[in-house]
């Protein structure tokens, strides 16, 4: 393919078979049509594409709005996904190749000061990440670790003497929301030295409760005598391990509820509770008793968009990022 043939497009729900068609090509999985709403409707989501000559697509880079906090201040972000490229136009690796008229056209247009996002950030394959960053458009943050737990043995419970309760989280409750808004600011009261994605209730509902494929679970942990409520979790059941999406809770009983987490998993059989973490949040849970020594792998790096807005990628870059596997938008 020559690279001087294609050219870069908006794309929306009129394309949105087409992105799906690529989407199954690429990543050898179907995207249905209710999961393509999920992350792009309603204007969730924004994205770009490549089409060769023949308009035919050929590359797609897109991207769903999320709000990150830190300083003390929340600011409008993008969460960079979906990064594929025809098999036949890989090959062209240049500031010209389709990766990049898709990925410049989207940076440019949604991502900087005077635009709708103040930063993008991602979880990129190997790849992609480094392509993005001999490119300039991408500066690596660090690594995300996956982690894992082997189940505790029958009667040699993890933590000690148990002070725990767990009961399943009820989204149809009128409290629901209150309490996991209670939890959120909590959270964010205690690690406000890091880059937070919010992960308040409406967050949680819709990543969690409303995807359309996600088989999760989401549960309460609360204080085993009092049943004061101590944090909520999120697993997804797996045939050998299940795997930690998310949780909020304050600081001081994180390492309750990932014990908790850990107990649910070995309760419904799993062999162990595996999860991605930032290197930074890793490094916190593993200085955690009930949480040292998990098995850990390297699962991929988190990139943030660069020269798009001066006065904040240094910040950026120097402050730990707070990131689990709930924050990408394929776990």
């Amino acid at each position: 393919m020559n690279a001087r043939s294609w050219h870069a497009v908006n794309l929306g729900a009129p394309e949105s078979p087409e992105v799906r068609a690529l989407f199954a090509q690429v990543f050898g999985a179907p995207m249905s049509d209710a999961l393509w709403q999920w992350k792009y409707a309603d204007g969730r989501g924004q994205a770009t594409g490549t089409r060769d000559l023949a308009g035919q697509l050929i590359a797609h880079y897109g991207g769903t709005a999320r709000t990150l906090v830190w300083g003390g201040q929340e600011r409008p972000a993008v969460q960079l996904g979906d990064v594929m490229v025809m098999e036949q136009a890989r090959g062209v690796l240049s500031r010209n190749g389709a990766f990049a008229t898709a990925a410049q056209s989207f940076l440019q247009q949604h991502v900087g000061a005077q635009t709708r996002f103040t930063i993008g950030f991602g979880f990129p394959n190997e790849r992609a990440a480094r392509l993005g960053k001999a490119l300039g458009l991408y500066e690596t943050l660090g690594e995300v670790l996956a982690l894992e737990w082997p189940s505790p043995q029958p009667g040699n419970p993890v933590g000690g003497l148990r002070r725990w309760a767990t009961a399943p989280l009820d989204w149809a409750d009128p409290r629901t929301q209150g309490q996991l808004d209670m939890l959120w600011q909590a959270l964010r009261s205690d690690v406000h030295d890091f880059v937070l994605p919010r992960r308040d209730a409406s967050w949680w509902r819709h990543r969690f409760a409303n995807h359309p494929d996600g088989p999760y679970q989401a549960w309460w942990v609360r204080h085993r005598f009092t049943r004061r409520i101590l944090g909520a979790v999120v697993l997804r059941p797996g045939p050998a391990t299940w795997e930690i999406l998310d949780w909020v809770a304050p600081l001081r009983h994180a390492e309750t509820v990932l014990v908790a987490a850990r107990a649910l998993a070995a309760s419904a059989g799993a062999a162990g509770l595996t999860g991605w973490f930032s290197a930074p949040l890793a490094a916190q849970l593993g200085a955690m008793p009930a949480l040292a020594g998990a098995a850990s792998q390297l699962a991929c790096t988190n990139c943030v968009t660069v020269a798009r807005d001066p006065a904040l990628t240094p910040d950026l870059l120097q402050r730990p990022w707070w990131l689990t596997g709930g924050d990408t938008d394929f776990r």
